[in-house]
């Protein structure tokens, strides 16, 4: 991907020249019900064209490792387990027939590994066969809640952080333990991804959906994602033409659009928008002016306070490629070119 410089400093550009908030992607009320409302606190999502369903982490297994289905109109079609107790399920993955579940979540940092699980057999009401593998990053305990697997079979985490990372593992095969690779730094506070081809991927933040190119980690597309509580998983349609976000909280899949268009975005959060306190607004001390007038803009004419913001914002931008050009990897270098997932 693009070096965060790269992508803050495009960020910031849409925002002098549009100079207004992006529209969601997707249109509201489009949208897949979960008949069990239970299934409402599932972290992951993953789209299962051969059966024609939807894979979500099963909170309801009551600790033990358990995935559930749903068809596309939001009613159950079963369930599977599997015979392990991961620490923290954030994200899955369906990929040649078969299903990787990512135990990934450490918010603590105190894990000193991570698992993926690939269950071998999908038949509902049944104990799944599985293969185990016991990742390792380079450099310590990450937080994580994006896995991706690519047609490869390479295994992909995005750390969350600000910036993010890109760690993967080259197409694991026995059950054992492993090291992740890092090939780059990754957009921030990325909480899902899913693979759309063998070189792009489609990442999802609480408040927007980006488009990559792994060949080179460049964003080529950017838009704001529709308004969700605690919005963290994301997966492809049934047919791969479209997008699906889900979100904890929410017993329901709102269906979108591809991203195809760089939009200006507000900064990613590192919580969910709803989590955060709101600041109380100060008590004011001075009459109220007409809005549009002088006055209500601080003395300023809205022209004045607009061109100051352009201002700020280009300023902000070269600050940031200054800083980007001068910081020094503690990682080493990432690799400019990569073949892919």
């Amino acid at each position: 991907m693009a070096r965060p410089r790269q992508l803050l400093v495009g960020a910031l550009t849409g925002a002098v020249f549009l100079g207004m908030a992006s529209p969601a992607i997707a249109a509201p009320g489009d949208t897949i019900t979960f008949s069990d409302s239970r299934l409402a606190d599932s972290g992951g999502l993953a789209a299962d064209p051969d059966r024609s369903v939807y894979w979500l982490v099963n909170p309801t297994d009551g600790g033990t490792g358990s995935v559930a289905a749903i068809h596309p109109d939001g009613s159950p079609a079963g369930t599977v387990s599997f015979d392990a107790s991961p620490s923290r399920v954030e994200s899955l993955s369906y990929v040649n027939g078969r299903l990787y579940v990512g135990d990934i979540g450490d918010a603590r940092g105190d894990r000193s590994a991570i698992s993926v699980y690939r269950l071998e057999a999908l038949g509902y009401g049944t104990s799944a066969p599985f293969t185990q593998w016991t990742l390792h990053y380079p450099d310590g305990p990450h937080d994580a809640l994006a896995m991706m697997v690519s047609p490869r079979g390479n295994v992909w985490i995005v750390t969350k952080g600000d910036p993010g990372g890109f760690y993967y593992a080259p197409a694991p095969a026995d059950s054992g333990d492993y090291d992740l690779l890092w090939e780059s730094e990754a957009p921030s506070w990325v909480t899902d991804g899913v693979f759309i081809d063998p070189t792009t991927v489609v990442l999802r933040t609480y408040n927007s959906v980006l488009r990559l190119d792994m060949t080179l980690y460049t964003v080529t597309a950017q838009e704001a994602a529709p308004e969700q509580p605690q919005g963290e998983s994301v997966t492809t349609s049934l047919d791969g033409a479209g997008l699906l976000l889900g979100s904890r909280n929410e017993p329901l899949l709102i269906k979108a659009e591809m991203p195809t268009t760089m939009q200006p975005l507000d900064p990613a959060p590192s919580i969910p928008p709803a989590s955060a306190t709101p600041t109380p607004s100060p008590t004011p001390t001075a009459p109220t002016a007409e809005p549009g007038s002088p006055a209500s803009n601080g003395g300023q004419p809205s022209s004045a306070i607009t061109a100051l913001g352009i201002a700020a914002l280009i300023s902000a931008a070269a600050a940031a490629l200054v800083y980007w050009r001068a910081k020094p990897s503690s990682k080493g270098p990432a690799r400019r070119r990569h073949s892919g997932g």
